[in-house]
Order: C-alpha cells, then sequence, then structure tokens
C-alpha cells in the first residue's frame, strides 16, 4: 500500500476567501483510498502552508510520500507547479499527478512538472493511476452516474483539521446551463446529476452529531432539483437537525415560495448567487438567461423570507464600461444588498471567453495566478486597462460605505491588502496599460480609427 498525500495549494491572493475550507474533491478521493488499504494525507493551504519558498523546506509528510496529488484551480495551478518542482528536486522518485479544472484543459502545460493528469472527475480511474495499472499520461476520468457510491468526505484526511463551525457538502453535480465564463459545465458535463434527499440526510446528521453546527453547499446551483432540495429539508426539518447554512444558487429559485419558506425554515442564513451585472447587454453577453427584473424580484423574495443575499457580480465584459460598472454598484446598494463580490472578469483556460478572446489575441498575459478575479489579464472592448482595475477596487470600496461600518472596515482593510500585496503588479501594469494605450484603442475599440 502507498503513502499518499493530496495538495490543495493556495493563491497568492484570495480576495473571497472568507472561510478557510478545503476543497471536496481530494477529499472524496482520499477517502476512497483510505478504504482501499492506502496511507492518505489531505493538506490544504487554505488552512496550513506546506512549502517555504525561501528556504525551499517542504513539509516532512510530503517528502516522505511515495505519491503525491495535487488539485489545483487556475489561480492555484503555478503554486502548485513550484510545490511539485521542489518535490522532483528533492524527491525525484515521487510519483506526481495532477487534476482539477485548470490541468484538465492544459494538460501538457501541467506534465511539464508532473508524471500524470487526469482530466475531469477521477474516483472511477484513480486506483488505476495510484496502482500503475494504466500507464498512460493523460488520463480521462469518467462521469459517476449515481453520486451514492461516493463516501462520506473523512475529515480526518486533513492534515489541520478545519474549524467544527463550518463544513462543506456538496449534492450535485454537473449544470446545463453554458455561461461562456465558467468551466463547471466542460468538466463535469451538462446535466445535472444528484446524490438522494436520504443519502444526504445521512451525512447531515453524522456532521451534527460530530459538531458541526454550520454547513457550506457546494453545489454550483442549490435547488436545481427542488423535489431533491424540499425532501432533504423536511428531513432537516423533521429530525430538528439544528445547524446554519448557506448555499450558492441562481435567480430561479426565488420562483418557488414554498422552497424559499423551507430553506427559512430550516436556517438557511445566506444565498451566494451569480447575478453577475445589473447591464442587461453584459448579462446577454455572458449567456447568463436572466434579465435585471429577474435579479430584482430574487433579491426582494429572498429577503422577505430573511435569508441574506450575497451577491457576486463580474465587471469588464465587452459590454461593461465606466457607467455600467458604476450603475451596477449604485444598484447593490439600492437593492440593500447584505454582501456584494466583485470579480474582474477573466478567461478560465477551457470556456467559450477564453477561446474567444485567445483566438482575437486580447490575452495579453498567462500568469496564472493572476486569474483570480482582481487582476486585469485581458484587453477589455470599452473601458481602459487601467479603469477597469481601478473601478474593481473602487466598486468594493464605494459599496460597502459607512452604514455598515464593520464591512466598510473590512473592505478598506481587504483592498488596501491587495494593494500592498500586489506593489509589483502595479508597477508593472501601469507602466504596460501606458505602453499598450495606442494598441487598445487602434486594435480593440476602433475609437483612434473612428477619431482620424
Amino acid at each position: 500500500m502507498a503513502k499518499i498525500t493530496f495538495i490543495e495549494p493556495a493563491s497568492d491572493f484570495n480576495a473571497y476567501g472568507f472561510a478557510r475550507l478545503p476543497l471536496l474533491g481530494t477529499l472524496y478521493l482520499g477517502t476512497m483510498l483510505k478504504q482501499q488499504g492506502h496511507e492518505i494525507t489531505i493538506m490544504s493551504e487554505n488552512i496550513q502552508s506546506v512549502y517555504d519558498e525561501e528556504k525551499n523546506r517542504l513539509d516532512k509528510k510530503i517528502l516522505s510520500s511515495d505519491i503525491v496529488g495535487f488539485s489545483t484551480m487556475t489561480p492555484t495551478v503555478n503554486r502548485g507547479y513550484q510545490i511539485a518542482d521542489a518535490i522532483r528536486e528533492q524527491r525525484p522518485d515521487t510519483k506526481i499527478i495532477f487534476g482539477g479544472p485548470h490541468v484538465s484543459s492544459m494538460p501538457q502545460e501541467a506534465l511539464q512538472h508532473g508524471d500524470v493528469v487526469v482530466q475531469g472527475e477521477a474516483e472511477d480511474v484513480i486506483s488505476d493511476v495510484i496502482d500503475g495499472n494504466d500507464s498512460s499520461k493523460v488520463i480521462k476520468g469518467k462521469i459517476l452516474e449515481d453520486l451514492d457510491e461516493l463516501p462520506f468526505p473523512d475529515f480526518s484526511l486533513l492534515d489541520d483539521k478545519p474549524n467544527k463551525g463550518l463544513a462543506p457538502i456538496a449534492t450535485s453535480r454537473g449544470c446545463p446551463f453554458n455561461c461562456t465564463f465558467c468551466s463547471v459545465s466542460s468538466l463535469f458535463g451538462r446535466k445535472y446529476r444528484f446524490r438522494s434527499a436520504d443519502n444526504i440526510l445521512g451525512e447531515l446528521q453524522m456532521r451534527v452529531e460530530n459538531g458541526y453546527t454550520k454547513f457550506f453547499f457546494y453545489d454550483d446551483n442549490f435547488g436545481a432539483s427542488k423535489e431533491i432540495a424540499k425532501t432533504m429539508l423536511d428531513g432537516v426539518l423533521t429530525r430538528n437537525l439544528n445547524f446554519k447554512w448557506l448555499a450558492q444558487s441562481r435567480v430561479e429559485i426565488a420562483r418557488d415560495k414554498e422552497l424559499l419558506d423551507m430553506m427559512s425554515r430550516a436556517n438557511c442564513e445566506y444565498l451566494l448567487v451569480g447575478f453577475e451585472s445589473a447591464n442587461p447587454n453584459a448579462l446577454k453577453e455572458l449567456n447568463k438567461r436572466q434579465d435585471v427584473e429577474d435579479i430584482r424580484r430574487c433579491i426582494d423574495s429572498l429577503h422577505k423570507h430573511n435569508i441574506k443575499v450575497h451577491g457576486m457580480f463580474m465587471i469588464g465584459a465587452d459590454e461593461d464600461d465606466v457607467s455600467t460598472i458604476e450603475h451596477t454598484v449604485k444598484f447593490c446598494r439600492d437593492m440593500n444588498l447584505d454582501l456584494a463580490q466583485f470579480s474582474i472578469l477573466f478567461p478560465i483556460p477551457g470556456t467559450q471567453l477564453y477561446e474567444e478572446l485567445e483566438s482575437q489575441g486580447r490575452i495579453f498575459t498567462k500568469n496564472w495566478s493572476w486569474y483570480d478575479g482582481t487582476h486585469v489579464v485581458f484587453f477589455p472592448k470599452k473601458i481602459s486597462l487601467l479603469d477597469l482595475q481601478e473601478k474593481f477596487i473602487w466598486a468594493w470600496k464605494k459599496f460597502y460605505s459607512l452604514r455598515r461600518w464593520k464591512l466598510y472596515l473590512f473592505s478598506r482593510y481587504l483592498m488596501s491588502k491587495w494593494e500592498r500585496c500586489n506593489k509589483q503588479f502595479w508597477e508593472w501594469f501601469r507602466d504596460f496599460a501606458a505602453k499598450t494605450q495606442d494598441f487598445w484603442e487602434s486594435n480593440i475599440t476602433g475609437t483612434r480609427n473612428n477619431n482620424l
């Protein structure tokens, strides 16, 4: 049996990681492999760093492993490569495996730092990868149709245990929507797959009995199956499971008043909704299949059911300019959103947005660490590079006003920290923006040609 360590690298700066939670992918894989007799450790850099690059010092658990697996997203993949390169240098016999959304789209890049890349879902292939039964360099995972086959994730595998106040849980995979900027459908398929309500309730009850008092549903669209969601919530209420929870969803959830009532009675505290924009043209461009009135009704309905709303917005679409970004922030304030999260649109490899911008020559950097929603990485169409970067910081500061002074102070702290952490980026970016202004006007906006 092998000694296996899974690593979840952290991004350089995570503006949105208020809760330090592990990913579930490695927990599912680690739990399955533990049941097969392997010795498993999962190390999440969202909780604790595993590599000191200044001293070139790796955690001892990594150095004693036979196999190291990395679960990476685009903004974390550079850190994963950095750790993998250090392992290769210090323990060249260690087998290195990469998985996750980014490397699924960029396998050859990942193979420069590791031995094997698993694309997509790995549960059905991980045993063959670990045992060496499949000698391929790039292994395509298989869609798992019955999610009830998955074991409940074993949190004891985490090297640094998460706070028992909050636990992650997922009840579905896949997404039939095809938002241009999102990689979920390409990674998990365009068909929803759900765990049964009984299976979900079994995990919730186990966690509550083990002392957990709050849950974050990782699903991209909680309530996509109204039947399963209602049956699950009915079970929570019937069994008197006492916990608070938050989830992610779409505006459509607000159309079902019965579901919202059950969510409220079952102590749903926050719903995180990808509204993306208050600019109707940007919504069409992003293929969101919703309009501003849908957003307005969703916020009103959730508030009427005493559910707080965390709105997630993206700025920098081709239909965005300075005025539409300012309008979106004003919309958030006018609608009395409880929390708002502003990100700069960024093209994730494997998405329609990435393919379009790449073919148009508008992506100006492949420094994946900047693909985190806080850096401009492509030439926008109706707003300059510098204006877009500055409007990102302005949006955070403007929304969190003195009316909510604690959040006001937090937003100021967050953006000040971002600026401190990105001094080198700012210096490079201002210079780059100035040098490429003529190119942007001539080739992207066409304004220079129109003014001649």
